[in-house]
């Protein structure tokens, strides 16, 4: 591979922002320097393979490489979760791949473009972005991946010309849209009895989900401050088994079970457990909503939250699955949550 003109003029840019800047991440690199992280990365071709995109493929090729790590993130959330991806179901009819058991995914790859295994510090990884050159999730070689299973992968989906693909625009997430008509809203969220259905309740109402809280009423969602993640990773550690799902509209990435080391940095809340991080900008989300839907399988409570633009980056359920009714020690949770938060 080799460099264009501009992309020279922008690593060297790049370069004199790490000599001011040593710690700073790839991703906000690229904010300050109003490009995408991708055309940061094509700047150092000398460290980086393009892959075929075949994003299908590349999944099927991770079942057989060992534990991994995989990385899910937005603007305010990362998620980092590791073990064997044991379980991959492609559905090309609508561009989407789910991975269930240790790594917990829904994978929209209608939102993803590019692939390129990258190596950095010695770290080895797979990094999948969208049309503009947006990260969308990264998979992460750790110490108990295998070598030559690693390798063969990549051998397997190099394709250098995969590297001369253009980066383009991406169409901005759609913005706020109020209910219209809230007795049908109500209507429809009463009458739910599986929480996969909730997507097809917000576009049959022709809403977005911040805007269905907020008109569904204090049966349903209740709004509670920010500080209300933190006091509820608190009240669940070594105790009460969660999920935690991040977004962004290329993934869901899910991670399920106790969390146990909690601690702050400056204006992030983490978690720092061996087979589970969490990294969380509370200055950058705006509220968090107690969320309660009907099911088959009775009520089931969730903890979401929203970003300043109205979007949700983050929600926390107790853990559970299909057919078995939610965990009373979980609601109890939120039930002291909403408490505390009322008083202060």
């Amino acid at each position: 591979m080799t460099t264009t003109i501009q992309e020279r003029s922008l690593h060297q840019r790049w370069q004199q922002l790490r000599a001011t800047q040593p710690k700073l991440r790839i991703r906000n690199a690229a904010e300050q320097l109003g490009v995408s992280e991708l055309a940061l990365l094509r700047t150092e071709p000398e460290r980086i393979q393009p892959l075929r995109p075949d994003f299908a493929a590349l999944f099927n090729l991770l079942l057989d490489v060992g534990p991994v790590m995989t990385l899910a993130r937005n603007d305010e959330v990362v998620h980092e979760t590791t073990g064997l991806l044991e379980n991959f179901e492609h559905y090309p009819g609508s561009g989407m791949g789910l991975s269930t058991g240790a790594l917990d995914l829904r994978l929209f790859f209608k939102q993803w473009r590019h692939a390129y295994a990258v190596e950095e510090n010695g770290r080895e990884s797979i990094q999948c972005f969208d049309a503009a050159g947006n990260a969308v999730h990264k998979i992460y070689r750790t110490e108990a991946t295998g070598a030559d299973a690693w390798k063969a992968l990549v051998d397997r989906l190099a394709d250098d010309a995969a590297g001369n693909t253009p980066l383009e625009s991406v169409a901005p997430p759609e913005g706020r849209k109020p209910c219209a008509d809230v007795a049908a809203l109500r209507r429809d969220w009463a009458a739910l009895r599986d929480l996969h259905h909730f997507h097809a309740l917000l576009r049959r109402n022709k809403t977005d989900r911040l805007s269905a809280l907020e008109a569904a009423g204090e049966e349903w969602a209740r709004p509670l401050p920010v500080e209300a993640l933190e006091r509820l990773l608190q009240s669940v550690a070594d105790d009460t088994p969660i999920m935690a799902f991040v977004y962004n509209p290329g993934v869901v990435q899910i991670f399920s079970g106790q969390v146990h080391k909690l601690a702050r940095t400056g204006p992030w809340y983490n978690v720092l457990d061996p087979h589970f991080n969490l990294h969380v900008r509370t200055d950058g989300l705006s509220q968090c909503w107690r969320v309660r839907r009907p099911s088959d399988d009775g009520d089931v409570n969730a903890l979401d939250c929203f970003n300043h633009e109205g979007r949700l980056v983050l929600s926390f359920f107790g853990a559970r699955k299909p057919g078995i009714p939610e965990l009373e020690d979980w609601r109890a949770h939120l039930d002291q949550l909403e408490d505390a938060c009322a008083i202060g």
